[in-house]
Parts: structure tokens; sequence; C-alpha cells
């Protein structure tokens, strides 16, 4: 009975996942239906608005949210902070005369350019917002609608510790909505709360998600059809699923923290060549979950442990040799095949 339990956990999970990729899919396609259609980004957050006042508020308690944070990230004790890696390119002209002709246009000179204007500023936003520029936020939103609507690339969006609310996790809400929009960043400190996804990431590439919280949400991170997105040094507690990835290639999930999501703490779906490494993943049914179609992925030195159901599970027991997924360094209990976990 307890090899047949393990085996119905992930299937449970994975009808979760395909069951979210079309609510919270058909949510995003409304959404920028409305904004493509309208005049401007405050007409649609206003069209945004009216539909999120027809959603039934969840009635939620937010207010143990900064305890229950504070918790969360005592028991990371043994998680590696996050590493910041500064990375300078330097190059030589090959003459004098080059250089001057050049002084204006140089990669450096760009490069500082591209600095400068990716620089958030502070600014009062609303719930439903689209975000065309780097801002940093200067108050709590608490949302019956999305949150915020990424309209551009290559911009940051610092919580600058705040929290974004959601009206619960039963409506098709998202608290920060990215589609098809690259090289975006979104900072905390900060909290994401009670949508149906925290962050929803469709078809984006080299997006990045830094020191963020997530709680009380059906899924923390949701990504469907991105690339290499970098999830990196957040915390992950009390969701449905802390990350899930569906039709992804390239993420990388390092140094997070994930505690007390109850059905997963991360899940792969049909998804290749990701990475896990460095993270704490405990508390859940099921710790971390690939699926038959999920290959290439790589899962080094994670603590994955005190999942009521299997710490690791690849594919419901499928041979390493059929996925080519990799296991190595990872201090857990129980695995399905055996001998992923180190030591055992």
């Amino acid at each position: 009975m307890a090899t047949q339990s393990k085996k119905i956990i992930p299937i449970a999970i994975l009808a979760t996942l395909l069951v979210l990729s079309f609510t919270v899919s058909s949510s995003t396609s409304l959404s920028f239906a409305q904004r493509d259609g309208s005049s401007g980004g405050n007409q649609a957050a206003a069209q945004n608005s009216e539909d999120g006042d027809n959603d039934s508020s969840s009635g939620i308690s937010q207010s143990s949210s900064s305890s229950q944070s504070s918790e969360c990230l005592s028991e990371g004790n043994t998680v590696g902070s996050c590493n910041n890696i500064s990375v300078q390119a330097n190059q030589n002209s090959n003459s004098d005369e080059e250089e001057a002709d050049q002084v204006t246009t140089t990669p450096q000179t760009a490069t500082a350019s591209a600095v400068e204007e990716e620089q958030p500023v502070s600014a009062s936003v609303s719930c439903g917002e689209v975000i065309t520029q780097s801002v940093s936020l200067t108050s709590n939103l608490d949302c019956k609608t999305d949150g915020l609507i990424v309209g551009a690339d290559g911009i940051t969006i610092d919580l600058n510790g705040h929290t974004i609310s959601g009206p619960g996790v039963a409506t098709s809400k998202v608290g920060i909505m990215l589609s098809d929009q690259d090289d975006v960043k979104i900072n905390g400190p900060g909290i994401i709360q009670n949508f149906q996804a925290g962050v929803l990431n469709t078809g984006g590439q080299d997006d990045k998600i830094n020191q963020v919280t997530f709680t009380k949400n059906q899924i923390g991170s949701f990504n469907t059809g991105s690339a290499n997105t970098g999830i990196e040094a957040n915390s992950f507690f009390g969701n449905n699923i802390g990350v899930a990835s569906h039709s992804s290639t390239g993420s990388k999930l390092l140094y997070n923290l994930f505690t007390g999501n109850d059905l997963a703490g991360v899940t792969f779906v049909n998804s290749a060549t990701n990475e896990v490494t460095s993270n704490t993943i405990q508390g859940s049914v099921s710790g971390l979950f690939f699926d038959g179609q999920s290959r290439d992925n790589v899962v080094n030195s994670n603590n994955i442990i005190n999942n009521g159901g299997v710490d690791i599970n690849n594919a419901n027991g499928l041979p390493l040799n059929v996925n080519n997924n990799q296991f190595n360094d990872n201090r857990c209990n129980t695995s399905v095949p055996a001998g992923l976990c180190l030591g055992k």
C-alpha cells in the first residue's frame, strides 16, 4: 500500500498543474487582450479591475505573513545565502586613433547607459497596472485583480520590502504576470501572497526572481513555455506548490527554501535541461518531482527531507537512463527509483 500511495501523489500534482495551466493562461490571455485592444495601460487596468470586482474575495487573513516569513527564514539556517555575481567586461582598442573615433560608442559606455536606464525609480503603482519601466514599490498592494503586469523587456520590479496580496487561490488572479517578456528582474525583499500564481511566466526568456517570499498561493512561481528563468534565494512556504515548470527549459533554482508547501516543493512537467542546486525542500507531500517527459535535468547538493510521500521522484521510478536526469550529492530519505539519496 505504501508503494501505491507514493505513485498516486505525483498524478494528483500533475492533474493540478494541467488544470492550473488552463485557468492561469486564460487569465493571461484575457488581461493582455484587454490591454492590446485599448488605447492605453490605464484603460486596461480599469477593465481588469472591473473583471476583478466580479470575483469573490477569499477572506484569507494576511496579518500573520510577517511572523510566518520570519519563522520560515529561521528554519533555513542551512541554506546558502544569495551569491551576488558581478560580471565586468573590459575591451582594449587596437590603436589610439580607433579609441578616439569610437569614444562615444564603446561597449563600455553602451553598457553603462543600459545599467543607468534599468535602475528602478520609486513609484506608486496600482493593482492591474501594466509596468513598462523599472519601478521600486513605495507601498503594499491589496488587489482584487491581477497584481502587476509586465509590459516591456529588460525592466526591474523591486518590491522594496512591500507585499502584493491577492483575492485568494480560488480566483484566476496572478501576482506578477510576464507574457513573452525577456530579461525581467523581480527583486525582493518582499512578499507575494494569496494568488493562483504568485509569478506567472509564459514564454519569457532570461527572467530572474530573487529574494522574494511566496506564501498562501496555489503556485508560488509558475513557468510555462519559458527559457532560462533564474529563481534564486527565495522563500516558498504555505503554498500548494512552491515552483511548477511546464514545457520550460534552462531554469536554474538555486539557494531557495521550500517548506510546508502542501502538495509539492518543486515539480517539472515536460521540462528539460533545468538545474536544481543547493535548495532546501521539506514539509510537502512530494519534495521534488519530474514527470516522464522531463529530460536532461541536473539536481545537485540539495537538502530534500521530511516530506510526507517521496523526497525525490523521478517519473514514478523511471530508470535514469530513460530520461537522463542526473542526481548528485542530494541529502534525502526516500526516492523513486531507489539510490538517488546520498549514501542510500
